[in-house]
């Protein structure tokens, strides 16, 4: 047996309810739900769970709510509020109840589930008053069976659990009187009250310590009033008042000052009421409006309940100047503000370039993969150009951080994507196809499938080889298109970024890069432009960029870098480009671990870089003309600490006070047992956790 998707036939939204008995006591439950849209689950009266359904994933999924708590012996009643959008609207639910006797109960949507309109839910609106007597429970008259409907195959996923809490707005930034009719809308300067009231206005920035007195005589006249969050924030809007049956509240949300996105209702009904909507809203700014209430109302709490998934950084960064602690800092809030089960920024959910950047800060500065993991688990292939590359990138990074091998079903998704992609005539495209085939034989080598590892191989230097043809000699740069006369910033830091030109192109498309004002690139160009330039060995310009992009916001008010740029949506920082060419530390694959620090110009370097085998600290300084390093290596597998020679022709390198290289010659020992030499460093390959001191003399 298994879940049918239900409904009732004729209803926006609607109450669900299924009643059943337990003979003994219960032990554990657990109910899965997917929905189209947002619902809220309720068992014995109390709520056990909401599900956000398209809000927060692409594709419908399974979301799971413990049942303990609340189950008990005897009846029980199981309740939901579904919300639609009016088209093929459906509800599923799974149970599974494990009785103390041993015994096991399941629930599956069907028969004998029963169903009814929720009438006091309309388009944006709520009339409190045609809600039912303590509804959460499910005892009221009217229900009928449900109906089976064609519905969704949900998807499982196991995102991180989000975390709600209460939030007031900061400042009361208009007040006023405003005519009570049509849809609220943002008024700068409202007019002086006079036919409205609204005293004790300071308690809208509070709960439950002293409450506002609302009326307005005038139908045709309402309060108004615009609070000011100070942030950005995603949450369900909350009221608690007392007031008469009939007395409007208008809720508008804005991002920004002057324009209002979306809009709520709610209809009072007689007394004490205590109401939170179950869609989620985001806004910095609410506007509210409160008309057709003559007699005074006690409004005690206008909030929004935030969302927030908890995530604890363990990446850190630090070196001179007090500056680069901030810098980092205001990274860990940026990523802390965007986490939900996937990332909100603030745009469109799937933007795989974006996701790209976003996921590689998340792994470099909390070292989790669940966050990520979610994303892919909620989302399908794009199909053909440059998102499709992304995303393919995108998979790959987190399947290096992951562990599980990927599905054959899933590498051939990618593949064929990538595929449907060739013969892209702009050079940003082929090169971000270069990298992503790359990337896309790194997997199949994972996958063990070989064959298709090289195809995917013979695809990128295919690419890179195509590039070339772009090349203008006379500009020193890579043409937007063979033949073209512009060459982009943007083109050329991606050819930089996936490696793909030549010593002599590498250095000259990078003194551009470096040597160009900063002004012109927006903060996701500037996080490639930036990565390029390291990525090039241009790691002094590379530093010098980002003190000139993002260093100069630092002074500027805000948490995020969403909210220093002044931007309404998320907006990203360098900090994974920090861990992984300052202090160096880049995973491979295969579990092969990178320690490669780049000294950009610094005298020394300090900080933790989470792994998937564990935290990576390193230190390293570079004085009087030689280096040293002191770090701690997690795990036992293999890692390359690559280190400068310090442009000494005959450094000579001791590794926890062995002499490990001199004269030119490797002098292996029980920490080092293969050594690289390269033109300007020295590469040990470690096999072996544990505390390394390394210096270069």
């Amino acid at each position: 047996m298994s879940s049918q998707s239900i409904w009732h036939p004729a209803a926006l939204a609607v109450y669900i309810r299924l009643e059943f008995y337990l003979n003994s006591a219960a032990a554990k439950g657990l109910l899965r739900c997917s929905a189209s849209g947002p619902y809220e689950v309720y068992l014995n009266g109390e709520r056990v769970g909401r599900g956000l359904g398209p809000a927060v994933a692409e594709v419908p999924m399974w979301e799971q709510f413990a049942l303990d708590a609340a189950l008990r012996e005897g009846e029980n009643v199981l309740l939901v509020l579904a919300i639609g959008c009016g088209i093929a609207d459906w509800f599923c639910a799974e149970g599974r109840i494990e009785r103390s006797d041993g015994a096991e109960q399941v629930l599956y949507t069907g028969a004998p589930w029963q169903v009814q309109p929720a009438d006091a839910w309309g388009p944006a609106s709520y009339v409190a008053v045609l809600a039912p007597a303590e509804w959460t429970k499910g005892r009221f008259a009217g229900w009928r069976e449900a109906t089976v409907v064609a519905g969704a195959e949900p998807r499982n996923w196991s995102p991180l659990p989000a975390e709600e809490s209460m939030v007031w707005a900061r400042e009361v930034v208009a007040f006023g009187e405003v005519a009570g009719e049509g849809a609220i809308e943002w008024i700068a300067s409202p007019e002086a009250m006079q036919t409205a009231k609204c005293v004790r206005r300071e308690a809208f920035l509070t709960g439950g310590k002293t409450y506002s007195l609302v009326q307005a005589t005038d139908e045709a006249r309402a309060a108004y009033l615009v609070l000011d969050f100070g942030r950005l924030l995603c949450g369900f809007p909350h009221l608690r008042l007392r007031g008469k049956a009939g007395a409007v509240i208008d809720l508008g949300f804005a991002r920004a000052l002057g324009t209002v996105e979306s809009r709520l209702r709610y209809v009072c009904r007689d007394g004490l009421q205590e109401w939170t909507a179950p869609q989620l809203a985001t806004c910095r700014y609410l506007v509210v409006r409160i008309g057709s209430c003559p007699e005074d109302m006690e409004i005690d709490s206008v909030a929004l309940v935030e969302r927030r998934v908890v995530v604890e950084p363990r990446g850190r960064f630090t070196t001179v100047g007090e500056d680069w602690e901030r810098l980092w800092g205001t990274g860990e809030q940026t990523l802390a503000a965007s986490r939900q089960e996937g990332y909100a920024l603030g745009e469109d959910r799937l933007n795989w370039d974006r996701l790209y950047v976003w996921a590689m800060n998340d792994l470099y500065v909390t070292g989790s993969v669940d966050t990520v993991r979610a994303v892919l688990a909620s989302s399908e292939i794009p199909i053909g150009g440059e998102q499709a590359c992304f995303h393919a990138l995108f998979v790959e990074l987190a399947q290096r951080y992951d562990g599980e091998r990927l599905t054959a079903e899933r590498l051939a998704g990618l593949v064929n994507s990538l595929q449907t992609t060739e013969g892209a005539s702009a050079t940003a495209a082929v090169a971000v196809q270069a990298g992503a085939w790359l990337a896309v034989a790194a997997l199949c080598r994972r996958t063990g499938d070989r064959q298709q590892a090289v195809q995917c191989e013979r695809a990128h230097h295919r690419a890179r080889k195509a590039l070339q043809a772009a090349w203008s000699e006379e500009q020193g740069l890579f043409a937007d298109a063979v033949g073209a006369a512009d060459c982009s910033r943007w083109t050329n830091a991606l050819v930089l970024y996936f490696a793909l030109a030549n010593p002599e192109q590498q250095a000259r498309v990078a003194e551009h890069l470096s040597g160009s004002s900063t002004s012109e690139d927006d903060w996701w160009q500037a996080f490639f432009v930036a990565g390029a330039l390291w990525q090039a060995g241009a790691d002094t310009a590379a530093l010098a960029y980002v003190q000139r992009k993002w260093g100069r916001l630092l002074a500027r008010p805000g948490r995020t870098w969403g909210e220093k740029t002044g931007s309404l949506a998320a907006q990203p920082g360098p900090e994974s480009l920090l861990a992984a060419h300052v202090l160096g530390v880049v995973p491979k694959a295969e579990g092969i671990l990178e320690i490669r620090p780049q000294l950009s110009g610094l005298e020394r370097a300090e900080g933790v870089v989470p792994t998937q085998h564990g935290d990576v600290e390193i230190a390293w300084g570079a004085y009087g003309g030689g280096f040293s390093a002191r770090l701690s290596v997690p795990h036992d597998g293999e890692t390359h600490l690559s280190v400068p020679r310090c442009y000494k022709r005959f450094p000579q390198i001791e590794i926890n006070g062995e002499t490990v290289w001199r004269n030119e010659k490797a002098h292996l020992n029980f920490h080092v047992q293969e050594l690289i030499s390269e033109e300007e460093r020295v590469v040990m390959v470690l096999r072996r956790a544990g505390q390394y001191e390394v210096s270069v003399a």
